[in-house]
């Protein structure tokens, strides 16, 4: 994953000022601290700085291999995503938790009649309608689901560090892996949060 010139500034700024807060970090490049989030979050994430509560960010400098980076440069996004678990729209909300809790996972996909992606439901949409809703258990699923076009997805050959920025940038914990057919999309796989943690821990072991 090659990181953007906006990310190579706030590396040179940290090195320079540290330790240095976000909204001076965003003073020097003259932005809101908002509108570098996501560079922030993601930096941490990969090792290149770190940061300290009421105290602000510090460049690594024990961050020095340059080959483990490079994996997230050259690694796609079907080398490294897992199994995927689906449902049809027409489930029930009883139907979709037990798949929720059986294969013991946050994110459940959702497919329209032609097995493409329709939409997407966690288990903090499920446990708001459930919540407010008395009979919710017999409703169907698509009632609570995020709906295309508004799901946030990946492709088979992106390179996994744009899968990471989706992730930190949406702050949702899975991503649907799809590959484009003449009516949609079809569902293949998923990158989640786990599955970012298990590749940085192969990494940091070698």
């Amino acid at each position: 994953m090659e990181l953007s010139a906006r990310e190579k500034k706030i590396l040179k700024i940290v090195k320079k000022y540290e330790p240095v807060t976000g909204d001076d970090i965003a003073k020097e490049l003259s932005i809101s601290k908002s509108t570098i989030r996501t560079e922030l979050a993601l930096l941490v994430k990969l090792g290149l700085l770190e940061s300290k509560t009421n105290v602000g960010y510090f460049y690594n400098n024990n961050f020095t291999d340059n080959s483990k980076y490079d994996l997230f440069k050259n690694t796609k996004v079907e080398d490294v995503m897992g199994v995927v678990i689906t449902a049809k729209s027409t489930e029930t909300f009883s139907e979709v938790v037990s798949k929720l809790f059986l294969h013991d996972i946050g994110t459940i996909f959702i497919l329209n009649e032609n097995s493409e992606l329709a939409g997407v439901v966690s288990r903090k949409d499920l446990l708001k309608i459930l919540v407010a809703n008395a009979n919710a258990n017999s409703m169907p699923v698509a009632m609570a689901m995020t709906r295309m076009p508004n799901v946030v997805y990946s492709f088979e050959d992106e390179i996994i560090g744009e899968s990471i920025r989706k992730i930190i940038h949406h702050e949702i914990d899975c991503l649907p892996i799809v590959r484009k057919t003449n009516t949609g999309y079809k569902v293949v796989g998923k990158i989640s949060k786990t599955t970012i943690i298990r590749l940085l821990l192969d990494i940091l072991e070698g």
